[in-house]
């Protein structure tokens, strides 16, 4: 018997995707402005995983996206699903799209929200719904990694 690995995940389209040898963890929901043109949404939910604990099954056409000098990320070249992203002060962990998780295929469940930031970006339309701590901007957690300044 084949056990699952922690964490399988790809694009809509299945031209890219990845897995991960080791846990994934937190769950953070982004309404940075960036997030929302980027997934077209009120909000970008990410998961993490140690850069050690990640590996690309299939990329050819990932295409990445360097939207500001702080973090690199990932979509499909085909169907333009937004895939991961990595601070560039934070390079040994992964910030992966949790919807592009595939939990039936997965050992683990993508968490829960644990946090909400940026949510003095969130849309006036848009009402959070669940009691997780809200950061207006930055969490300090992340904050220590960048630049001065932001």
């Amino acid at each position: 018997m084949t056990s699952k690995p922690p964490a399988v995940g790809g694009c809509y389209c299945g031209k890219i995707r990845y897995q991960t040898t080791g846990p994934i963890y937190g769950m953070s929901y982004c309404y940075c402005l960036m997030c929302q043109l980027v997934h077209g949404a009120p909000f970008a939910p990410f998961t993490n995983v140690k850069r050690e604990h990640f590996e690309w099954l299939s990329n050819d056409g990932l295409v990445k996206l360097n939207l500001s000098e702080h973090a690199t990320r990932t979509v499909c070249g085909s169907c333009h699903a937004p895939i991961s992203m990595v601070y560039h002060a934070i390079p040994d962990e992964v910030g992966l799209v949790a919807v592009t998780i595939k939990e039936e295929e997965s050992e683990l469940k993508v968490p829960e929200v644990e946090e909400h930031i940026f949510v003095r970006r969130k849309p006036r339309w848009y009402t959070i719904g669940d009691s997780a701590p809200q950061e207006m901007g930055m969490p300090e957690r992340m904050r220590r990694y960048l630049p001065e300044g932001l």
